[in-house]
């Protein structure tokens, strides 16, 4: 699954696998295999890539096709590490446009009505597709902790001062409850879209529930301040 970064003032969909390896931002310190692979593949002139292309580059590291790189080393650098899964190439992204990307991140779209979200669901796991961050199983996320997800209808309607935004990159809930709890917060919310960890202090309770983000279905929030509890 896709995490989220904000670059240059908006929201831009990557792969932390990639990017741990230099090949999702490119830079002047990227391996020379992701430059001649995206000059192949005519990637836009920006400074990272997109899921589309990131798609593209799979399919040319399977196919063992890609102009003036020989296909050992490009199936070297994307397959055998991983970072790619061969198989059938896929429909799933056919009628979809990189505005569309960027409308998905639009505060006036929902997620689920995303075009983006609808295309990426008939994608199969028998499709070749970069491998990014496990999939996160919403219904599986509260098991065995204290995770609420943030205000739903009988849940926690807590808030504070937040004092640190940190980026898990494919790391979950025990992740970001380990690093509220080494920097002291009281409160921890994380965002399943963007995984982020929002940490705070000084909690106070809301007179009423009220939703300041869109999609805050997509974030839990753990009540750090009763270790008993958390």
């Amino acid at each position: 699954t896709w995490r989220v970064q904000c670059v240059e003032g908006k929201c831009v969909d990557y792969c932390p696998t990639w990017e741990e390896k230099g090949l999702w931002f490119l830079s002047n310190d990227s391996p020379t295999i992701m430059k001649e692979v995206a000059q192949s593949i005519e990637t836009r002139e920006q400074k990272y890539l997109s899921p589309i292309e990131a798609f593209k580059v799979c399919d040319v590291a399977c196919r063992g096709k890609t102009g003036n790189v020989p296909a050992n080393d490009v199936t070297k650098a994307f397959v055998d590490t991983n970072l790619c899964r061969c198989g059938n190439t896929t429909k799933a992204l056919t009628n979809i446009t990189l505005s569309d990307f960027s409308s998905a991140h639009d505060m006036m779209t929902t997620c689920g009505d995303s075009k983006v979200f609808k295309s990426l669901r008939i994608l199969s796991i028998n499709d070749t597709q970069p491998i990014c961050c496990p999939p996160i199983e919403e219904e599986k996320l509260q098991n065995g902790n204290q995770w609420k997800r943030l205000y739903s209808v009988g849940g926690p309607k807590l808030e504070g001062s937040y004092f640190a935004h940190i980026h898990m990159g494919c790391g979950s809930l025990d992740e970001c409850q380990d690093v509220a709890r080494e920097k002291g917060a009281e409160i921890a919310v994380f965002d399943i879209i963007s995984s982020y960890c929002h940490l705070a202090r000084n909690v106070f309770e809301l007179d009423n529930l009220f939703s300041v983000t869109k999609d805050n279905t997509r974030r839990f929030i753990l009540d750090l301040r009763n270790p008993a509890k958390s």
